[in-house]
C-alpha cells in the first residue's frame, strides 16, 4: 500500500518497511510544510522570528550538510537525510505524538541524545528511538543484510546509552519536549512527566535498558531492484524481542535508492529563492 504517492508502506504490525521510490510533488510538499516544524518545533513555524521560516530552514540544513571549508561531507549528508526521512515518515503516519525536534539547538552538530523522542498517546508511554543511516557495504551481498546491520548498530546504541547513568541525555530530552511539543497540545504536560521521572531513576541508577520502549530504525540507500526482505526484518524483530534488552520495539526500516534525490531538491529550493 501507499503511504504517500512516492512512498510505499509494508505493514507488519511491529516493524514495518518503507519504499521512497521517487521524490513526489506530494513528497515535496510534505517536506514544505513541515520541514521547519520538524527541525525546531510545532510553534516555531508561527512566531515572527526569521530563523524559523522555511527558507533559513532549509539554508541551515544544507549548511549543516557541510563542513567548515564548506565541503559536503558525504557521512553527515546520508545522516541527515535519513533521520530527515524517518521525521517526515513519523509524522504523516501519526502513529506517535514527536516530542524532539530534529536541530540540535545548542550548535549545529548531531544531537548529543537521543534521535527522537516519541509519546504514544493511547498507552501514555514514552519511546526512544534510534536511526541509523547508510548505504550497502562491500561485505553485504543484500539490502536485507545491509539493512539488519543497521538495526543492529541502533539496538547496541541504545542498550549501551539505556543502561548508562548520565542525566544528560534525559535533560536533553525535557528540554526538547518543552521546545518541541506544542502548548496547546494537551498531552504535553504528561510528555515532560515521564521524561522526568526517567530522569529522576537515571539519578537515582534505577534505570536500564528492559525498562524502555524503543524504536530501531534503519534507513538505507540502495538500489530499489534489491529490496529488504520482510521476513527477515521479522525474524530479527523477534531475536531482539527474545533477547529481553528492552520493554518493547518497533522496527522502522526506510529504503531509498540513494540520498541524492532528496539532497538536490532542497538544494534546489535554496537556488529557487524559496
Amino acid at each position: 500500500m501507499n503511504l504517500i504517492e512516492g512512498i510505499t508502506k509494508e505493514d507488519h504490525s511491529d516493524y514495518v518497511i518503507y519504499v521512497v521510490e521517487c521524490i513526489t510533488d506530494e513528497l515535496k510538499n510534505e517536506i514544505r510544510n513541515r520541514l521547519s516544524s520538524i527541525c525546531h518545533g510545532v510553534d516555531q513555524p508561527n512566531s515572527e522570528i526569521k530563523a524559523y521560516s522555511y527558507n533559513e530552514t532549509v539554508k541551515k540544513f544544507i549548511d549543516r550538510c557541510k563542513s567548515e571549508n564548506n565541503e559536503i561531507l558525504e557521512s553527515r549528508v546520508i545522516g541527515m537525510i535519513g533521520e530527515l526521512l524517518v521525521h517526515i515518515i513519523l509524522e504523516i503516519e501519526g502513529r506517535f505524538l514527536v516530542a524532539s525536534p530534529f536541530f540540535n539547538m545548542e550548535e549545529d552538530s548531531f544531537k548529543k541524545g537521543y534521535d527522537i523522542v516519541l509519546y504514544d498517546t493511547n498507552l501514555q508511554e514514552i519511546w526512544i528511538t534510534e536511526t541509523k543511516s547508510g548505504e550497502m557495504q562491500k561485505r553485504q551481498k543484500t539490502s536485507s543484510a545491509a539493512s539488519l546491520a543497521l538495526i543492529n548498530k541502533a539496538k547496541n546504541d541504545l542498550k549501551e546509552r539505556l543502561n548508562n547513568h548520565n542525566t544528560t541525555p534525559w535533560l536533553n530530552a525535557l528540554n526538547a519536549a518543552r521546545i518541541y511539543v506544542s502548548e496547546s497540545n494537551t498531552q504535553r504536560e504528561m510528555v515532560i512527566k515521564l521524561l522526568g521521572q526517567v530522569t529522576n531513576d537515571v539519578v537515582d541508577k534505577n534505570n536500564s535498558s528492559n525498562t524502555f520502549n524503543v524504536v530501531l530504525s534503519a534507513v538505507l540507500f540502495n538500489p530499489l531492484t534489491d529490496l529488504i526482505d520482510a521476513k527477515k526484518i521479522g525474524r530479527k524483530y523477534s531475536k531482539v524481542i527474545g533477547d529481553g534488552l528492552f520493554k518493547k520495539v518497533f522496527i522502522i526500516c526506510v529504503q531509498k535508492g540513494t540520498y541524492q534525490a532528496v539532497y538536490k531538491f532542497l538544494e534546489g529550493e535554496i537556488n529557487n529563492e524559496i
